[in-house]
């Protein structure tokens, strides 16, 4: 099945082996415009390309990399070429169907994809492929263990079931939980003591771990982006939406504040600038019951949020969560302080005046 390249020169361009890394940007195109499907031209990729590096770097380049001595894919083309069949069939067939299948198309023109429908090295491909056309991690690969949440792909299951089991649109609650503007990444840092780990891992967002001390952050926004323009994702719409919803939420375009974190976070750690684009959420569009895929996940970081409590000099600064309490704790301490310096400058006085009258009667 041959692999639609809308490059000039990209069947050489994937001619590369599948564990290359530092990929050139017309590499990057012809990838991007194979797993997505799109036509993109240079420059509309290049408008894209700081956002999606990220992706590339952090996701495809790893995870190739790290599935390289298990998959019979030895080149990117021949991983297109299982992507793009996966693509055709993920959303009805079952995972021992696709096997099957594939075996029997490329048995002619490129056998060494997979002898047989059993063969671990052509599953593994398969695994792989679907990891990258989802930014998920399905299943497992031997020797390689990706931190955090999979979804399990069996044998008998469509890819589209499998996804869907773990990403499904929860039913309406009566719960009436908001979400306020303080409720931000930076703020879970600075005043909550979560700190925040970037994933490129879909199924790990907003997920706390170690004890609530740290939430996983999917940041790969121009992927999502990109994922839905492409209309040939296992993704919905309202999933990706509603995943830049949350950017939305926890770093917002629109507050200095945040975006100060941010771009701090995103110079040491190489970021999808995209995640920060996203403009403040409304009053309205706040409330718990307009989010319905990571409802749950953001009522546990919420509560893990509002449980906190402030335990440093700093902490105690941001944390303007209750502004009476605010008001009333930097008051006392700004009493406190003046009455120490106060007291200071009075023993000082004391001192000096002592030290005077002992040199007076001393003459």
């Amino acid at each position: 099945m041959p692999v639609k390249n809308h490059n000039l020169a990209g069947q050489d361009l994937l001619s590369r082996p599948v564990a290359s890394s530092d990929l050139s940007l017309p590499i990057r195109q012809a990838l991007a415009n194979g797993i997505f499907q799109t036509t993109l031209t240079a420059d509309d990729f290049a408008s894209r390309d700081s956002g999606l590096q990220a992706w590339f770097s952090d996701w495809f380049e790893e995870q190739c990399e790290a599935a390289a001595t298990q998959v019979s894919a030895s080149t990117h083309n021949d991983l297109l070429q299982i992507l793009n069949y996966l693509q055709s069939r993920g959303t009805f067939a079952s995972r021992a169907d696709i096997a099957d299948k594939l075996c029997t198309t490329s048995s002619a023109t490129r056998p060494a994809l997979g002898l047989s429908p059993d063969d671990e090295r052509l599953n593994a491909s398969l695994t792989l492929a679907a990891r990258i056309w989802l930014s998920v991690s399905i299943d497992s690969l031997q020797r390689f263990t990706t931190p955090g949440y999979f979804v399990c792909w069996d044998r008998y299951q469509s890819l589209s079931e499998a996804v869907d089991k773990e990403f499904f649109s929860k039913a309406q609650t009566t719960e009436s939980v908001k979400l306020p503007k303080v409720f931000t990444a930076a703020n879970l840092e600075k005043i909550a003591g979560i700190q925040v780990q970037w994933t490129s891992n879909l199924a790990d967002h907003l997920v706390l771990k170690d004890d609530d001390k740290k939430v996983m952050l999917f940041h790969q926004a121009s992927f999502l982006e990109l994922s839905k323009q492409s209309k040939r994702t296992l993704l919905k719409d309202d999933l990706i939406e509603e995943t830049l919803r949350t950017l939305g939420l926890l770093i917002p375009s629109n507050d200095p504040r945040s975006q100060a974190w941010f771009e701090k976070k995103q110079r040491g750690l190489s970021l999808d600038s995209k995640a920060g684009s996203y403009g403040s959420l409304n009053a309205s569009a706040r409330q718990i019951d307009q989010f319905h895929y990571w409802r749950d996940r953001l009522v546990v970081l919420k509560q893990a949020f509002d449980d906190s409590e402030p335990n440093t000099l700093a902490s105690w600064w941001y944390d303007d969560r209750k502004k009476v309490q605010w008001y009333t704790f930097w008051v006392a301490a700004m009493v406190l302080l003046l009455t120490v310096v106060f007291g200071l400058i009075q023993s000082a006085s004391g001192v000096v005046q002592a030290w005077a009258a002992v040199k007076a009667l001393s003459k």
